[in-house]
């Protein structure tokens, strides 16, 4: 069997692991699960003894912060290595949500610098600068937070692993879903690297290199870069000053080094990087507004004649990418990042491992909300007739410093690894924000955060036999949150809207508050290993994210803090290689179940005529899935992939407010959250002569069912009006048909032409979204509330071809 190690340097293995799910009642997914394990286990051995697996590569993560083989890790994990993410042309981090089912990766509103990411029906509502994310994105071992800038770095990446589960006892952050490692390709011992030229339709252009400078035989370097432009995705046909502008472009650059200091004792690894994107932001696209309330009650009256008309135009094209806009949108962040990891080996097998880490951020944000060339909401706007060109963006400034430091060690005869473990970080960011309720009614204000969070963690595998292991992990998490805000009504910043206690006025129009959260988590799990090439696993873990206050609170009751939401989840896998009539297979397949508690729950709604969003805890829910991710290799030039999710994901206990009452909403099923998914995808390489070079064609394909955009469509029936009892039958057809967002799939293509004819050259051509698939991603669903709702979509066709000069 060839092996890929993820960390290691090595361009011609190549590693494609996808996953799948699948979902029944609980107890039949175990007795599946428990009868499909059974039954290859039971073929391993005799499979084993026939020679190994062609086709199938060994896949090398560190998940537990070491590096094994992936088939024998009792997680579940997905690990892209670079030639895989090259085949499946992987350059922007929402590429990862069409490769890893139940992974879904969008953007947060129009922003395309705010990801959003959600992982076995765990997603944040919103990418509030203060609060933790539940998957987490690690760059090479470092949390990204906040959230916004951390699609950037996706050049000369080594490897990528999602962890689905809660991470509590080993990875710096605590997580409730998972975690998103990012590792960049390390210094190599020899002189070389790459240049590589792409082109494609939007007026693609983009450069992306590296190289390997190796100063002596204990200090390597590595430098490398990346720039893309692009054409936007979206035109404006408005009849204004910004007619024939684009929206949704890349303007990006990046660029990093990497030191690596490799001596007999310590070993050390740098990593310096700033990235930059400044791009014009989507325009989300709008759909039916709800004559029954908010803005949309106006419109329906014709007070706002302008916006129902460009609605109605947007409606009738029925075209995402021709929208109408009276703002020069704005999406633009800087990321400079710092990270340096030291190992000290001790005698006795004792290492030390500090790992510090640095980030700063400054991100800016202008879009238009109501998506229509009215001077409506969202950005503020100069005012009719005219276009806003000179934007008044939204603002983040954000720093964050962390260091962790670990003990490793082996003990009792070597049946014993262990690792101890502190970590620390701190957040400071402001935000500086002034948002357009409506013509004339604006909401502006200014909140600091400083998040400080404080770990003692340990984890240790016992080894009873080769076969038989136990696996203990404990952690205490401690976190301070503290926020301080101030808010206005006008442009001037005169008319505060900030109270002390008890109501009481604030000379500077400034309120902190704080508060502290601490929360034990462990893990349990036991894996048994029949053979070389099958393991069964049994798991138990708790994760745990934060509390905090709501940026835009205000006064006594709006400033409350939230509380922290945990997770418990218990799960069972196993882990299978075999062989079929001399095809090679590895099947994954995990089944798992969470308990989930207190969760951090977004709400919109009005105060004081202006629209605002606030996170409360909601109680519980139960989450349960089926995963598989399965391998068929027919023969070393042929590889097949399936993956397949089907996650359970209902509100058990929780009740919201509707019309003044307490109305119970369990039963109601998670937002953004499709039920089944799967990927899959073929790899051929061409039976041509080594003189010719490598020619491989790649095809993939991603399917997702329909999914809810709004958590109360099962009330909107009982929903209140401005003026009626509830809303009419119209706007609840309407709005009840606009939250429920239909199926889709999407087709890519590439052949990759390596070393051409004997050269260091290769070449490569790609078709992303092969059918022009127009599908809904994320948006802002304010029809309960704001009468408006609106939506960012997926790329449309994407095509074009790269060279590649290696040396």
């Amino acid at each position: 069997m060839n092996q890929h190690h993820i960390p290691a340097l090595d361009d011609s293995k190549d590693v494609i692991n996808s996953r799948n799910s699948s979902r029944f009642s609980v107890s039949s997914k175990a007795l599946l699960l428990a009868a499909i394990s059974s039954a290859f286990v039971g073929t391993v051995p005799s499979v084993s003894a026939q020679g190994g697996f062609q086709g199938l590569e060994e896949i090398i993560v560190t998940a537990r912060r070491k590096d094994e083989n992936l088939q024998e890790v009792p997680i579940a994990v997905t690990a892209m290595g670079e030639d895989f993410l090259r085949k499946q042309s992987i350059t922007q981090i929402e590429d990862l949500g069409t490769k890893v089912p139940s992974l879904r990766i969008t953007g947060a509103g129009a922003s395309l610098n705010e990801p959003l990411i959600s992982l076995r029906g765990q997603r944040p509502a919103e990418p509030a600068f203060n609060q933790d994310q539940a998957v987490p994105i690690y760059f090479n071992d470092i949390v990204i937070a906040p959230t916004q800038g951390s699609n950037l770095g996706m050049y000369d990446l080594q490897a990528v692993q999602v962890l689905k589960g809660p991470q509590g006892t080993l990875f710096g952050r605590n997580s409730t879903g998972g975690a998103l490692l990012l590792t960049p390709k390390q210094p190599g011992t020899e002189l070389g690297g790459y240049l590589d030229v792409k082109a494609g339709n939007y007026d693609l252009i983009t450069l992306e290199g590296a190289v390997d400078i190796p100063v002596s035989d204990s200090f390597q370097m590595r430098i490398a870069g990346r720039v893309a432009n692009r054409e936007g995705y979206q035109e404006n046909v408005a009849d204004n000053a910004l007619k024939g502008d684009t929206y949704g472009d890349e303007d990006s650059q990046g660029v990093r080094f990497t030191g690596f200091y490799d001596g007999d004792i310590v070993t050390n690894s740098t990593v310096v990087a700033f990235d930059q994107n400044d791009v014009s932001a989507m325009v989300l696209v709008p759909g039916p507004f709800n004559t029954s309330v908010g803005l949309g009650f106006a419109a329906g009256l014709g007070f706002l004649p302008d916006y129902a008309a460009g609605v109605a135009r947007q409606l009738e094209r029925d075209d995402p990418w021709k929208v109408e806009t009276d703002v020069a949108s704005k999406d633009s962040v800087e990321n400079t990042f710092f990270s340096n990891t030291t190992e000290i080996s001790l005698d006795n097998g004792l290492t030390i491992k500090n790992i510090f880490g640095y980030r700063e951020v400054e991100f800016e944000t202008a879009t238009d909300v109501d998506g229509t060339s009215f001077f409506g909401w969202g950005t503020f706007t100069s005012g009719a007739p005219g276009v806003t060109t000179d934007t008044r963006p939204s603002t983040i400034d954000s720093e964050f410093i962390s260091n962790e430091l670990q003990l490793l060690g082996v003990a009792m005869d070597g049946n014993l690894d262990w690792i101890l473990g502190f970590y620390w970080s701190e957040t400071d960011a402001t935000q500086d924000y002034l948002v357009q309720q409506a013509p004339g009614s604006y909401d502006t204000g200014i909140s600091n955060g400083i998040n400080t969070s404080t770990g003692i963690f340990g984890e240790g595998t016992y080894s009873f036999s080769d076969q038989l292991s136990l696996t203990v992990g404990l952690r205490q998490s401690n976190d301070e949150r503290e926020i301080t805000v101030s808010k206005w009504t006008d442009l001037e910043r005169t008319a505060c809207r900030v109270t002390g206690p008890d109501g009481a006025a604030l000379d500077d129009c400034a309120r902190t508050v704080d508060e502290k959260f601490d929360e034990p988590t462990w893990r349990v799990a036991l894996s048994y290993l029949p053979s070389d090439f099958a393991m069964v696993y049994g798991s138990a873990s708790t994760g745990y994210r934060a509390g905090g206050f709501n940026t835009r609170g205000t006064d006594d009751l709006t400033l409350q803090p939230f509380n922290q939401e945990t997770v418990t989840t218990y799960e069972l896998g196993s882990k299978l290689e075999w062989n079929l009539g001399g095809t090679s297979i590895r099947t994954n397949l995990a089944l798992y179940w969470q308990d989930y508690e207190d969760i951090h729950h977004t709400r919109s709604f009005f105060v004081d005529d202006i629209l605002v969003t606030r996170t409360e805890n909601a109680a519980a829910a139960d989450i349960s899935g089926f995963e598989a991710d399965i391998t068929v290799a027919p023969t070393d030039s042929l590889v097949l992939n399936l993956a397949y999710s089907f996650v359970d994901a209902e509100y058990q206990e929780k009740s919201d407010l509707i019309g003044g009452v307490e109305v119970d909403t369990s039963g109601n099923e998670f937002p953004y959250i499709p039920e089944q998914s799967l990927t899959a995808s073929v790899n051929y390489s061409l039976p041509v002569s080594e003189d010719v070079g490598t020619v491989d064609l790649s095809l993939s394909y991603y399917w997702q069912d329909e999914m809810a955009s709004h958590a109360l469509i099962d009330q909107f029936s009982i929903m209140p009006g401005r003026v009626t009892p509830t809303w009419t039958e119209q706007d609840i057809a309407s709005a009840t048909e606009y939250s429920e967002l239909d199926a889709y799939s999407v087709w890519n293509a590439r052949v990759d032409w390596r070393n051409v004819l004997g050269s260091n050259i290769d070449f490569a051509a790609f078709v992303n979204n092969a059918t022009d698939e127009e599908y809904i991603l994320g948006g802002l669903n304010v029809l309960d509330s704001g009468g408006y709702a609106s939506a960012s979509f997926g790329a449309p066709r994407t095509f074009g071809a790269s060279v590649r000069f290696g040396f």
